[in-house]
């Protein structure tokens, strides 16, 4: 599963997610520039892939279920360039290509460790362990600082309808602690999606598990929500009561990932 047309798809589809997130980040606007040629860089190379696998006789065979699933990862992609020719869709392009990363990040390491029971080197292992915490943790921090912005722009927005604004604690006005907010999630969500890519990688390596625990199909749901969270911020700019509410629900939702990562690291 692990060859060279595969890891080239696969280092195509990374350096596409990381200018996505750049672009996400606000660091710098020129990276959608490059983000969809290189996304699609990364569709042909899959497809060539795909291809070189089965015409050698390469796991994994399109009709097994991990054929299929490698398949569905590259019409997924293909899908949302398809789409783009005719509308423009940035925000879709930095949720898909994370997405296309990890499946197929996935999809590679789980072939490598059933069919050939390889283990990485423990260089390899150090790396990722602690760069996934670093980014996960970084992420759950700007979580938080939406979250403490968006509890304090409920507040603010109740003692205006209350019609008692100068109410102590003073508070910051609306629309800077809604600035706060968004832009701590737009910087956290890249993290936190780098945090998930390099997690799953590392459970499909390093874990007899996999990724079937708890704490990662809720860290998966939770990447959902914000994603879609991300996604209005972009398109519509989207704030708000409603905006806020979803900001608290998506950090709370954050708060059970780390304490059963806690637990089954060191209880």
């Amino acid at each position: 599963m692990n060859s060279v047309p595969m890891m080239l798809a696969l280092a195509l589809y990374a350096t596409s997610t990381v200018l996505f997130m750049v672009w996400l980040m606000g660091l710098k606007a020129g990276a959608l520039r490059l983000a969809r040629p290189v996304l699609l860089a990364a569709a042909a190379a899959h497809l060539w892939a795909i291809g070189w696998h089965h015409v050698n006789h390469l796991p994994p065979a399109i009709t097994a279920t991990s054929g299929l699933f490698n398949l569905g990862v590259f019409v997924l992609v293909a899908g949302y360039l398809v789409l783009s020719m005719f509308a423009s869709l940035p925000a879709a392009g930095a949720l898909v290509a994370p997405l296309g990363t990890v499946m197929l990040a996935t999809l590679i390491n789980h072939g490598v460790r059933i069919e050939q029971g390889a283990v990485p080197p423990m260089e390899f292992i150090r790396f990722v362990t602690p760069v996934h915490i670093a980014c996960s943790a970084i992420g759950f921090v700007c979580f938080g600082v939406g979250f403490a912005s968006a509890v304090l722009l409920l507040v603010a927005d109740q003692r205006l309808r209350e019609r008692r604004p100068g109410a102590w604690p003073r508070l910051p006005p609306i629309s800077r602690l809604e600035t706060v907010s968004t832009l701590a999630v737009r910087l956290g969500f890249p993290f936190y999606t780098m945090g998930l890519v390099l997690g799953a990688v590392w459970a499909y390596w390093g874990s007899p598990e996999g990724v079937l625990v708890p704490e990662y199909a809720l860290g998966g749901a939770v990447w959902a929500l914000y994603a879609v969270l991300v996604y209005l911020f972009i398109t519509t700019g989207w704030q708000g009561r409603r905006a806020a509410v979803l900001t608290m629900l998506g950090f709370l939702a954050t708060i059970p990932i780390v304490l059963m990562y806690g637990l089954r690291r060191w209880g």
